[in-house]
């Protein structure tokens, strides 16, 4: 599911620029199914890392093993996107301020807020465990709670736009804070594999949640209510109701169903090893999708833009795998 979701991001990156309201409704269905992916990655993760078997030798050895790898990759990464691709190459007068706002708000890049996303989630995991424990019944009621909460906090600014002089803030998104409202996601990610909700709950989520969820999705996507407060708390975002919900209903219905698959042990090796690359994959597309794109890339009808999308696959993936057997190159990807 971590090759799934990663492809979906880089499919959502490559697309962007060739979606808007007037879009048609296919392309608004795929748009709205592929909002699925960067929440079913952080699902994935919370069923991993939330196991009891993640902390088997305790949350010191956890927090270092994991860190190890994401404290490195996210200063490096980081100053790559923003300190090369964002200041040294263009050729604009740099505003500082704004620049260091960037940083703080995690939005230098389109896609670098999942670093800091991820090493909160990271570092507040040996809680959530404790507590969790192996209680299915305990991760669906604090997933449920934390999502339920996100939803309310990322909602009351839009909500109060007009009511007072300023729109209240409950939360301000920043480096560290921005794995908050996704701190549902991550715990129903583990509530969804070690209680799921069975071959026939998965297939109801599947043939009637997630295309009742997507029609909402689409529906947010191009109507004029969400254009402006109040509504807009309800166009599309990671943390918005319609997306939540259709990802909640398609990542834990593929749970349910998918967890009895298998396949030849060489082929799990083989995805395993690919699987493993997805954060690497995550981390470098977005510099060979800019790379290609500086380079002239015609992008002028449905086949070029596939075309882009599987080279900056290839690529990619690519210089993942390459990299993880790097010394240098493995402490980063």
């Amino acid at each position: 599911m971590r090759i799934i979701a990663v492809l979906g991001v880089i499919t959502v990156h490559v697309i962007a620029d060739h979606l808007d309201s007037g879009s048609t409704v296919l392309m608004h269905v795929l748009r709205s199914l592929l909002s699925t992916a960067v929440p079913a990655f952080i699902m994935i993760s919370g069923a991993l890392n939330l196991a009891p078997a993640a902390m088997r030798h305790g949350s010191a050895q956890f927090l270092d093993r994991r860190l190890r790898r994401l404290v490195p990759a996210t200063v490096v990464w980081t100053a790559f996107y923003a300190g090369v691709m964002g200041i040294l190459l263009p050729d604009e007068p740099v505003d500082w301020r704004q620049e260091v706002l960037d940083l703080l708000t995690a939005s230098s890049y389109p896609h670098l807020y999942f670093l800091p996303l991820i090493l909160g989630l990271t570092v507040v995991t040996p809680v959530i465990a404790a507590y969790v424990g192996d209680s299915g019944r305990r991760a669906w009621i604090c997933g449920a709670v934390a999502a339920g909460w996100a939803l309310v906090v990322m909602a009351v600014p839009q909500l109060t736009t007009g009511l007072f002089e300023k729109p209240l803030m409950p939360l301000q998104m920043g480096v560290f804070t921005y794995f908050l409202p996704f701190i549902g996601y991550y715990v129903l990610g583990r509530a969804a594999w070690t209680a799921p909700v069975g071959r026939v709950g998965g297939r109801w989520l599947l043939l009637a949640a997630v295309p009742v969820t997507t029609a909402a999705t689409v529906w947010a996507y191009i109507s004029r209510v969400t254009a402006t407060p109040p509504g807009k708390f309800l166009l599309p975002t990671y943390v918005a109701p319609t997306v939540m919900l259709l990802s909640l209903a398609l990542v834990i219905a593929l749970m349910a169903l998918g967890r009895d698959w298998s396949v030849a042990a060489r082929t799990e090796r083989r995805l395993r090893r690919i699987g493993d690359a997805t954060f690497g994959v995550f981390l470098v597309h977005f510099a060979i999708l800019v790379g290609l794109r500086e380079l002239g890339w015609p992008e002028e009808s449905v086949l070029t833009v596939t075309a882009l999308l599987v080279v900056v696959t290839a690529v990619s993936f690519a210089i993942a795998l390459l990299g993880k057997r790097v010394p240098g190159l493995r402490a980063i990807l």
